[in-house]
């Protein structure tokens, strides 16, 4: 098994109140991410788990413990905009869903204190972020929201990846194999890329290549084949994903196999190998099989 690095999740909120006369009142911060949240990660894409958002007026700080909102005072999950993206220009480099959900005039009347996210409309056992409602300055306090007003949260989750090269030694066929492994195409938020639209659960196709790596914006060089991928059942509070990675009798056959590219949930890797003697690639051809259990894993950042 080859791990491959750590994915650092953070989230941030915005609260915005719109009188009838169009004049407004935002709040931006913070949020805590839950241990339940961390853990649906494993099994549920992001863009299913933002999907129902909580207003309240408790005051209890938030803990990683939390599994409901401490005083819920309104739900909403009318998506006003939706949309991912990576951030590349500079570092750190991150991927991000961003979702802005409006509660209609009077449905989030009162003095705000908390503000949540979750995957159910009940946010009891499906809560995966509690903030505390806080101003400009960090500290806690509420927002009033009156009778004819409209509240719209936005809530941001970023994916920051680790950039830096992972080494190890892996042994393959009875011959150890030096192997780079970074991300890939951070550039991209499709199929070819980071997206945090697919689950882990998600596995696409693992491809092979005869070149190097590429930079953690691209993939390896050179020529290139497909194999099969398989993820491997999530175990519950593990907090990483595995996914098997084959390339059978009749695929990968470049006349050696230098660098792969796979796909893990949200994240795409590309890996590089070198036989710790010679320096040569992996000598695939239609008499052999190669296979690699790959895992991935995140934690709070």
């Amino acid at each position: 098994m080859i791990h491959l690095s750590s994915n650092a999740p953070r989230g941030f909120y915005t609260l915005k109140k719109t009188d009838s006369s169009g004049r407004s009142t935002s709040l931006s911060f913070e949020n805590l991410i839950t241990d339940i949240g961390l853990n649906k990660l494993g099994t549920m894409s992001a863009d299913d788990i933002v999907r129902n958002f909580y207003v309240g007026s408790g005051s209890a700080t938030p803990a990683f413990t939390d599994t409901n909102m401490n005083s819920l005072v309104g739900a909403s999950s009318s998506i006003q905009s939706d949309s991912e993206g990576t951030q590349i220009e500079v570092a750190p480099y991150y991927v991000y869903l961003k979702k802005t959900v409006r509660f209609a005039v009077g449905a989030a009347a009162g003095n705000l204190s908390e503000v949540g996210v979750g995957w159910e409309s009940d946010p009891s056992g499906s809560l995966f972020s509690r903030a505390l409602i806080r101003d400009a300055d960090g500290n806690p306090t509420s927002l009033t929201v009156l009778n004819d007003e409209y509240l719209d949260v936005t809530y941001e989750l970023r994916i920051y990846p680790e950039t830096s090269d992972v080494t190890g030694v892996v042994a393959i066929g009875g011959k150890d194999y030096q192997y780079i492994a970074r991300p890939g195409n951070l550039a991209s938020t499709n199929t070819d890329g980071w997206s945090l639209g697919r689950s882990n659960t998600s596995v696409s196709k693992p491809w092979a290549y005869d070149g190097s790596l590429g930079a953690v914006t691209g993939l390896p060089s050179g020529n290139a084949d497909d194999g099969a991928g398989a993820a491997v059942p999530y175990t519950s509070n593990s907090l990483q994903a595995s996914v098997q990675q084959m390339w059978g009798l009749n695929d990968g056959n470049l006349g050696g196999v230098r660098s792969i590219r796979v796909y893990m949930g949200w994240s795409c890797w590309q890996l590089q190998f070198s036989n710790t003697s010679d320096g040569s690639a992996i000598p695939k051809d239609t008499s052999n099989v190669l296979s690699f259990v790959l895992t991935h894993s995140w934690a709070r950042g």
